[in-house]
């Protein structure tokens, strides 16, 4: 037990001695990107093997005053090179982490050693080695630097280092002073110097220097608590397996903790899961907060049904303010906005708890890649719901948000794509979210519910602790389901690469009797605009029909690969309405309401065509018995394309043939719900 003040080298000395360096990850390359996608990953000559950082948070925590926010640290990243003659690392720093001292040592029995370093971009620090590193070489690095930031950065969604005495709003004390950092995307290098990119993931420790009374968290395991009377507590974490910088995390607050415990469905493991929230909170909302940890096991539980085991020890959630109006999964570590908490989140909780595992377990190697994590967490939200409140409402929840955030006001023609959304948007929700929750969700109706389940449990055993890019997925689903009903290729150029969906709508061409039963003849067509979407999808699409008395239903699906499609159905029952995709495994438009297929002929008015035969160049002259409303006239082509359309007031409308060539066609008379049909005959 030490006594007094402690200087921040003496603290690294005393706490940073219980620390190693020879520990490395293990990282293997992710599977080769063809030819005609290139990796968009920007590598380092360099493999990060692990961090371990100590923060001094005593005095902004300890002193309300704006100067006193700045904080010292260490930083000692040990890395292995990857290139010959490697003679500068650079690493991701803000210049607001003024760099004291850099030193370096090429096994973990050498002294250290100084080093030069330069800033030669405004978040860039290279260090100098001499003699330069040949590849497989590992170094450490151990950098000393005091972040001198002046202010929190609510416009970054709270990015860097935060620290708060009192609420910004209302300029009243907090019930207790809360320091906290926040990393995604590329805000790691505000509060830590390191290689601040998705792709190198390392091992880490975190230890937090607090005054007595306040609890630090971080990601991983609390491994020792170390006191020093009445002056200073430090609790360092110690992260087992590989993270992401942007994963890495730290909070001090006067925090309570409320934990139970979750039996693993591996039945080796009881995992612990914890909530921290201030004192205040905990008696005020000491239901919600009863209510979030059940809500959390269960949420658990379903997800390693579905996908595999809880992927680490130990599971935490945090509650801040202030702080975003949102939450981040650090890896075992989530925060939250405080009213996660006061207003019952659950689908926030179930999407960053899903993230463990698509996010953290599995990662993006590239921003580029953020729809594998965003989009798998929201699917996550949709599994939940499936479970606990049936597939139903699941999917009227992914119906509403896809017409709130992905369709929005104009059909989603404003949308980007989901793979590479640039810049600040790439946190848009309508496409990096809900139109990347509704690709999983399209590769499990494609697949089946066995064949997905079972792809997902496996890429997340073979990518577990690594980063990939969307090029290893699609490889990844080629391996595993060699021949799906739509070529991979296919599927990940339509909907991860490229803009929009499909528009659908569907026209009854004849019914006829059989001996079986019925054949319905249809015409399927894609009519978005191929000015802005692909003119053709292909996707698997699933058509009911309704049978005209009981209203049973006969389900088929058609594989869509063409902008129209005749398809004849051997229906076993006097069908009445046709739905497309009727249990919304697409993300597409389609006719709102089922197409009514009226056959009862007595219904029908007098229809007259004449002449019919009609020698080509002639006008048609089409009366109907009936004049009482608006109709709607269509000449369809024996092969299904419309050729002509005419609306109509009156009984009798005259239709031209110049443009027409000789043969069949088909005339269809929509009149409200119903449709009537002719066949006219033109001949040279």
């Amino acid at each position: 037990m030490l006594q007094g003040i402690v200087c921040s080298i003496c603290l690294a000395s005393w706490v940073l001695g219980m620390v190693t360096t020879s520990t490395s990850a293990q990282h293997t390359p992710v599977c080769g990107l063809p030819p005609q996608v290139h990796s968009a990953i920007e590598r380092r000559p360099y493999d990060v093997l692990r961090y371990d950082l100590l923060l001094d948070w005593r005095t902004p925590l300890a002193d309300s005053s704006q100067d006193a926010r700045p904080y010292w640290g260490r930083q000692t990243i040990t890395l292995r090179a990857e290139a010959d003659q490697l003679s500068t690392i650079e690493l991701d720093a803000d210049r607001a982490l003024a760099i004291e001292t850099v030193r370096f040592r090429r096994t973990p029995s050498a002294q250290w050693q100084q080093a030069t370093f330069s800033r030669p971009d405004s978040d860039v620090l290279a260090v100098t080695l001499d003699p330069p590193l040949s590849s497989g070489d590992t170094v450490a690095l151990q950098i000393d630097y005091r972040n001198m930031s002046q202010f929190s950065r609510p416009q970054d969604l709270y990015g860097g280092y935060n620290r708060y005495w009192r609420d910004p709003a209302t300029d009243t004390l907090l019930p207790a002073p809360l320091a906290y950092t926040m990393s995604q995307p590329n805000n790691a290098r505000r509060w830590m110097p390191c290689n601040d990119r998705p792709y190198d993931k390392a091992l880490a420790t975190i230890t937090i220097a607090v005054p007595p009374g306040f609890t630090a968290l971080s990601n991983g395991t609390p491994e020792q608590t170390v006191l020093d009377g009445d002056t200073v507590s430090a609790l360092r974490y110690q992260s087992s397996e590989p993270i992401a910088s942007y994963l890495m995390v730290a909070i001090a607050s006067r925090f309570a903790t409320l934990e139970r415990l979750y039996a693993s469905q591996d039945s080796l493991r009881h995992i612990p899961l914890r909530l921290y929230l201030w004192q205040t909170d905990s008696v005020a909302y000491a239901d919600n907060a009863r209510w979030m940890l059940d809500a959390t096991a269960a949420m658990m539980g379903v997800f390693e049904r579905t996908l595999t085991p809880y992927p680490f020890s130990s599971y935490g959630q945090a509650l801040l303010y202030p702080y975003f109006k949102g939450a981040m999964e650090h890896q075992t570590m989530t925060t939250l906005y405080r009213d996660a908490l006061v207003q019952r989140w659950e689908n926030v909780v179930a999407h960053e708890l899903a993230h463990q595992w698509l996010g953290d377990l599995v990662t993006c190697a590239t921003w580029n890649d953020l729809w594998l994590n965003e989009g798998g967490a929201t699917y996550g939200e949709r599994l939940w719901i499936e479970f606990a409140y049936g597939p139903d409402n699941a999917r009227r929840y992914f119906a509403q948000r896809r017409d709130r955030d992905y369709f929005r006001s104009d059909g989603g023609r404003s949308q980007p794509p989901v793979y590479n959304t640039s810049g600040t948007n790439i946190f848009n929700t309508g496409t990096t979210y809900v139109k990347g929750g509704w690709i999983y969700h399209m590769m499990r109706t494609m697949l089946g519910d066995s064949t997905f389940f079972a792809l997902v449990r496996e890429y997340l055993r073979h990518f577990a602790h690594r980063s990939l890019e969307t090029e290893d997925l699609r490889t990844f689903c080629e391996q595993f389901v060699p021949q799906p009903p739509v070529p991979w290729r296919t599927f990940f150029d339509q909907w991860v690469y490229a803009v929009g969906h499909p528009i659908l709508h569907a026209d009854l061409l004849s019914i006829e009797e059989t001996a079986r039963g019925y054949h319905v003849r249809v015409r399927i067509a894609q009519v978005q605009d191929s000015s802005a979407f692909l003119p053709v999808y292909v996707v698997p699409l699933q058509l009911r029909l309704r049978e005209y008395w009981s209203g049973g239903a006969y389900d088929t699906t058609v594989l869509l690969s063409q902008r129209e499609h005749v398809v004849t159905l051997e229906v076993p029952f006097l069908p009445r309405t046709l739905e497309l995709d009727p249990d919304d495994a697409i993300l597409c438009q389609k006719d709102t309401a089922a197409l009514v297929l009226n056959v009862q002929e007595a219904q029908q008015p007098a229809i007259a065509v004449l002449p019919n035969p009609i020698e080509r160049g002639q006008d048609v002259t089409v009366w109907i018995g009936t004049n009482d409303a608006l109709r709607v006239l269509r000449l369809w082509q024996s092969d299904g394309r419309l050729v002509a359309e005419v609306h109509a007031n009156g009984g009798l409308v005259h239709l031209p043939t110049a443009e027409l060539a000789a043969g069949v066609y088909v005339l269809e008379i929509e009149h409200g719900v119903h449709r009537y049909h002719q066949t006219i005959v033109v001949v040279p």
